[in-house]
């Protein structure tokens, strides 16, 4: 027993938590697998062709209590994949833990209210995990949204399916992203994203009672899918506003309603063929900022992966600007839950620039009425 019990101990202490959501609400988790099969898939192997995972963030009034009834963040597979490829010290990536709840109960119906939020489709960036987006999809939950976090097989290294299925392997992190591979991603994405809105996810609701919305939504997503909440939010009429987090894009819709582009500094009107065209494009609201300091890898997990465990400059973790994790946390949040706010008729809109935030940096913008 003394041997079992000192490995155990070691990863007690190791343990190292990303820093709570600020929200009035505790964060629920769960997972499902959505039977599906995408049109042209690019990517997923023949085991795992007809399916597509959803990790779902929602309020809970339940308390974490941590190292008790908190859900890991990353899959033991996962963190040793990506920390043996970007050199972390050994079970680093394993150390970092979340304040999420295991299919915690989710708020009831008269907690929520009549004025339910609208649910938040994610789309994380090409051959990234949706879970290396937890700090963000987990606040936008402790604010009361519900949140589905989308991954496809085959595109992502290695995606863990739940209740103890097997995993499915997919494209190698150090995979070569061409034109042609990412604008197939791309269409897979929304694809995938508009059978989840209007065929997929008002059955599973139903069918487990939980009081998620199922007629409104935002969509919200990084590289590629910042791309694909532009992308489905133009064709969707469910589907409220968007937020493209540093993502290229690969048509030019015009999407109609509101719509707001973040970016690192890469993305400049002279460094970026894509963003002026598309902004050119819109006869509804947008906004175009960029966060000073920040690169592309900012808008993900990474940069807390290296600022919370003093393991800056350390690792070959890449595209990370010289912005600390807890202040880009801190910009992210404010603007995205801003938007969302002023899409929803419930603020004005955030001025930019403003002495509390002094990295962001207004490009361009429309002055239209969503």
């Amino acid at each position: 027993m003394l041997v079992l019990l000192v490995p155990l101990l070691i990863q007690a202490i190791r343990a190292v938590p990303f820093p709570p959501p600020t929200g009035p609400y505790q964060v629920g988790i769960t997972q499902h697998v959505f039977n599906h099969t995408t049109p042209h898939d690019p990517v997923a192997p023949q085991n795992a062709s007809s399916i597509l995972l959803a990790t779902i963030y929602y309020p809970t009034l339940s308390i974490p209590i941590p190292g008790n009834n908190t859900a890991q963040y990353l899959d033991p597979t996962t963190a040793k994949l990506w920390g043996d490829i970007l050199q972390y010290p050994n079970n680093s990536l394993q150390s970092l833990t979340t304040w999420n709840q295991y299919d915690a109960p989710p708020l009831d119906k008269a907690t929520y209210g009549t004025s339910q939020k609208p649910t938040v489709i994610f789309s994380p960036g090409g051959g990234e995990n949706a879970i290396m987006y937890n700090q963000l999809n987990s606040e936008l939950a402790s604010q009361g949204y519900t949140v589905l976090a989308l991954d496809h097989p085959g595109e992502i290294p290695y995606l863990q399916l739940p209740d103890g299925a097997e995993g499915v392997y997919g494209l190698d992190i150090t995979a070569v992203w061409n034109q042609s591979l990412m604008t197939a991603v791309y269409n897979m994405r929304v694809s995938d994203t508009l059978a989840v809105i209007r065929e997929l996810y008002p059955p599973f609701v139903a069918s487990s009672g939980a009081p998620f919305n199922t007629t409104h939504y935002l969509t919200i997503g990084h590289s590629i899918g910042g791309a694909v909440a532009a992308g489905t939010l133009a064709v969707e009429s469910s589907i409220l506003g968007g937020v493209n987090l540093d993502g290229l894009f690969f048509d030019l819709p015009d999407v109609k309603k509101p719509f707001l582009l973040m970016a690192g500094e890469e993305h400049t009107p002279e460094l970026d063929a894509t963003w002026s065209p598309f902004s050119a494009n819109q006869s509804g609201w947008w906004e175009w900022v960029n966060v000073t300091g920040s690169s592309h890898q900012d808008y993900s997990d990474l940069g807390n992966w290296v600022d919370l465990q003093g393991l800056r400059n350390k690792t070959l973790t890449p595209r990370l600007g010289p912005i600390w994790a807890t202040r880009m946390d801190s910009i992210v949040r404010t603007f995205v839950l801003g938007f969302f706010d002023f899409v929803l008729g419930e603020a004005e809109w955030l001025d930019v620039p403003s002495s509390k935030f002094p990295e962001v940096v207004y490009i361009n913008g429309s002055l239209k009425a969503s």
